[in-house]
């Protein structure tokens, strides 16, 4: 029986070394892939085991360059958010917040006809989860709506409009 030869070049024995990237190396990175807060870009190189004070260091240049700037994040977020109509306002600002931004700021951005929005949201989703006339379930419309964070006077005023 014949043995099988491994090819043996430098290539092969040569173990592959990885340098560990720098905190500002990393954090670009993430940035690149995705807008995020500086609380949660911190978070996320924390847990890859990179030292507090090059964190801070990072996140302090990339301010400096206007790559990192959590207002407009945040602004562009809540924006795309509230567009697209499936989330109450209450659960964008939950979203935001647990995106690392702060709830002061969110709360701000909210527009004065935001009532109307809602109500016009949730009115939305009822379409197009329920179908209209005898067979729909105000119960499981107000379960549905409510898990999605919308306001009991809203979901009342939806719920009234659908059934009808």
């Amino acid at each position: 029986m014949k043995r099988l030869r491994l090819p043996t070049t430098r290539k092969t024995l040569t173990p592959m070394i990885k340098e560990k990237k720098s905190a500002l190396q990393k954090a670009t990175e993430l940035l690149a892939r995705q807008e995020q807060s500086s609380a949660l870009l911190r978070q996320k190189l924390l847990a890859r085991k990179y030292d507090a004070a090059e964190v801070d260091a990072a996140l302090a240049k990339l301010k400096q360059h206007n790559y990192l700037d959590d207002e407009e994040t945040c602004r562009r977020q809540f924006e795309i958010l509230y567009a697209e109509g499936k989330l109450s306002v209450r659960q964008i600002v939950v979203k935001l917040i647990q995106r690392g931004f702060e709830k002061n700021f969110i709360e701000q951005l909210i527009p004065e006809d935001s009532d109307e929005h809602e109500r016009l949201a949730a009115e939305k989703l009822l379409e197009k989860k329920f179908s209209r006339g005898k067979n729909f379930e105000g119960a499981k419309a107000w379960q549905f709506l409510t898990a999605r964070g919308f306001d009991g006077e809203i979901i009342s005023a939806v719920v009234e409009t659908v059934r009808s």
